[in-house]
């Protein structure tokens, strides 16, 4: 079998599991005592994740980036889940509030299959990539293309786990959160976690799909500056392994999102179709339609 051959079978594999996370989910859901907020933002990622592993089955590296995202979101809220929240959340340290909403104990073996689910499409992408450029000339320009695809979908990702917490988790999530902000002396705090989730999200979707990549790059690299600064951590110092952590992971974040800002989405994105459409060309300014297209 060649390496087409391979990832074709690999996406029925994909296909097959991200059916398995589904109906798992589901099962979750409908028997356990979540919360309409939990519930509701489980099942949309739940019905996104279903598209995307039809759509991935067309071998798109957008299709693969988007089951990425679906992936890492419904296997972060089914991780984290606290069907027994404790009674009281009084005396708590910020660093316990933190700890008490970002580590579970969540539905046992479901971050497992998460893991397993990522590493297949982690694998699928390879493979494409690997077809890619073996019939590309040169291949210098598609290996190019293709890690810097990579790295844009990894950056994107590593939001998942924050607004995951912020606006996706429930109402406990929400309110630890809230005292976790009000605890570092942020005004409106409740207000701060649903714009910082927010635009975690926006950041997230814009930069693994290629939408918007320039903007959403601009504001997601701005973000987590403005993060750094109001969380006290420039005071720190340098190295984020200090206590309450240094600027050093914040920055060097920021920086690597900001290139994006730069050169765009690239072949592999929404932008590179959305922005150079017939439709796009009528109704946008070729200002406009420069800064969006990749």
């Amino acid at each position: 079998m060649d390496i087409d051959n391979h990832a074709r079978w690999l996406s029925r594999v994909t296909f097959a599991v991200a059916i398995i996370m589904i109906a798992w989910g589901l099962r979750v859901v409908l028997s356990q005592p979540v919360t309409a907020w939990f519930a509701t933002s489980a099942t949309i990622w739940m019905a996104l994740l279903l598209i995307s592993a039809f759509w991935q089955l067309r071998a798109s590296f957008t299709a693969i980036a988007a089951l990425a995202l679906a992936t890492a979101v419904v296997s972060r809220l089914f991780s984290i889940l606290r069907l027994n929240p404790p009674a009281s959340i009084a005396g708590l340290s910020p660093d316990d509030l933190d700890a008490l909403v970002a580590t579970g104990p969540g539905v046992p073996g479901f971050q497992l299959l998460g893991w397993f689910l990522g590493a297949l499409v982690l694998v699928q992408f390879i493979l494409r990539a690997a077809s890619v450029v073996l019939s590309a000339a040169p291949r210098e320009a598609a290996l190019n293309t293709l890690a810097l695809t990579f790295i844009r979908v990894y950056v994107g990702l590593m939001f998942v786990p924050h607004f995951g917490s912020h606006i996706l988790g429930g109402p406990f999530q929400f309110q630890i959160y809230t005292l976790y902000f009000q605890s570092l002396g942020i005004a409106l705090p409740a207000a701060q976690v649903a714009l910082a989730g927010a635009i975690e999200l926006i950041t997230a979707v814009g930069l693994v799909l290629g939408l918007f990549t320039r903007p959403v790059a601009l504001l997601g690299s701005v973000y987590l500056l403005m993060s750094m600064l109001l969380g006290g951590h420039f005071q720190i110092g340098y190295v984020w392994a200090l206590p309450n952590g240094g600027y050093e992971f914040g920055v060097f974040w920021a920086a690597m999102i900001a290139v994006f800002a730069v050169v765009g989405g690239g072949p592999y994105s929404v932008d590179r179709e959305l922005w150079r459409s017939e439709p796009a060309r009528r109704l946008l300014p070729s200002v406009v339609r420069a800064i969006l297209a990749s």
